[in-house]
């Protein structure tokens, strides 16, 4: 019963906020007008956090719907006794190689993809591959205590909360004083940050899903 309540209290929280958002501003139809009103060398950002961070705002909730539903899924199925993983020493290698890649290039996606190719998603779909790899190289156990230690699924939770209040500020026009100096890290209002909030959210929810996977099915 408890999986209900979040999706409930997304709902509750989406359905005042599209009564009282306003009509999204007129910025032209051109690329130099584009990049001018999201004050960030990058017009993917521009697009996706500024002009139509409505649509944004419905893609971080479904991915939410979508980890709540992996969770309620394999709530009453039994955990598997034995995990395959990859065992030879070079594939470990290769796959702790790769993880440690994947994870250095999402955090450089999370906090300047609004100023190079990339973004938030990229981000935590390179943290979430690498750690998928992490598990399929034989650290489910350490990488599941972590996951716990740390309540790394309260972090997923507050991620999307402070998502949906920054973008609310966004679209009724009330971002910080000082836009930044254009193509700076902390140019562009609110977009680094809803930048790296949604690589959060994304890295978490993925861990999340892929650990239940690996743990549940036994085979990534």
């Amino acid at each position: 019963m408890r999986y209900v309540y979040a999706p409930a209290a997304l709902l509750l929280f989406l359905i005042p906020l599209t009564v009282a958002l306003p009509t999204l501003p007129d910025v032209g139809g051109t690329v130099d007008a584009l990049l001018e009103a999201g004050r960030v060398p990058n017009l993917v950002s521009t697009v996706i956090l500024y002009t139509r961070l409505y649509d944004t705002v419905a893609e971080v909730v479904v991915f939410t719907l979508a980890s709540i539903g992996v969770r309620w899924i394999f709530s009453g199925d039994p955990l598997q006794r034995r995990i395959l993983v990859v065992q030879d020493a070079p594939s470990v290698v290769l796959c702790q190689l790769g993880a440690t890649v994947c994870a250095l290039v999402a955090v450089e996606l999370a906090l300047r993809g609004h100023l190079s190719p990339g973004g938030g998603f990229a981000a935590g779909v390179a943290g979430g591959t690498a750690i998928g790899l992490l598990l399929i190289s034989g650290s489910l156990r350490m990488v599941d205590r972590f996951y716990n230690r740390y309540r790394a699924d309260l972090w997923e939770k507050g991620a999307v909360v402070l998502f949906l209040l920054l973008a609310f500020l966004s679209l009724e026009g009330l971002g910080p004083a000082m836009q930044g100096r254009y193509g700076a890290i902390a140019s562009g209002g609110w977009i680094p940050l809803l930048n790296m909030l949604v690589a959060v959210k994304v890295t978490l929810g993925s861990w999340a899903m892929v650990q239940l996977l690996v743990r549940y099915r036994g085979l990534f």
